[in-house]
């Protein structure tokens, strides 16, 4: 019986936002669509959802076929990720996003059930709602486009990026963020941007360094 009441409780409180509207420039090929084993990269990403007990799933400028996820075009164009997760925030029914860009298939699910849980904390003692933006941080580094964002920061963002595009950091500069820093292996947040990243991560999963 609690383990439904968490579900319940997590598909109220969260949807997935992938970040999939770059122009795979340097990869040459579309990303979301490039295969981790049997499964491309954004159904990796979307099992790791579904497993978490998320069920309403956004995709950010890509046009998909495959069924429960709903693709919502940039209202402003050229803005880099505001502009896509301003347009997905503007739809969605929960109070928070765990966004993550589709580049990062091999992250792991344990990594992302951490970081729901921290915001869980967050949201247990701020009974008026957290209002604040958790990122995902390791070592030195704090991952902007990894994170529970609240889904009313699209206001804030188009007045970021009515006019140019403006980076994630600015939003989060004047918005303040907190942190969820986690012990992870480094490969499974390496962004895969390149045919030779590409090469490299199937190489590695081959002789079984990352599974």
């Amino acid at each position: 019986m609690e383990n439904r009441k968490t579900y319940d409780r997590k598909k109220d409180l969260y949807s997935l936002l992938v970040l999939a509207g770059g122009k795979s420039s340097r990869m040459g090929r579309d990303k979301a669509k490039l295969l981790l084993g049997e499964k491309s990269f954004l159904e990796c990403i979307l099992d790791k959802a579904e497993m978490l007990g998320i069920r309403e799933t956004y995709l950010s400028g890509h046009g998909w076929d495959g069924k429960g996820v709903r693709t919502v075009p940039d209202r402003y164009r050229e803005r880099g990720p505001l502009g896509g997760m301003h347009a997905c925030f503007s739809v969605m029914d929960t109070p928070y996003a765990l966004v993550l860009p589709v580049d990062v298939p091999q992250i792991s699910l344990s990594v992302l059930q951490i970081l729901l849980d921290a915001h869980g904390r967050l949201l247990n003692k701020n009974r008026q709602g957290y209002v604040h933006p958790l990122l995902l941080s390791h070592g030195d580094w704090t991952e902007p486009l990894i994170g529970i964002y609240p889904t009313a920061l699209s206001a804030k963002i188009a007045e970021l990026i009515e006019k140019e595009s403006a980076p994630v950091f600015r939003l989060l500069d004047e918005t303040g963020y907190d942190i969820c820093q986690v012990s992870v292996r480094e490969w499974e947040l390496e962004n895969i941007n390149t045919p030779k990243d590409y090469e490299m991560l199937l190489e590695q999963r081959k002789r079984g360094i990352k599974k």
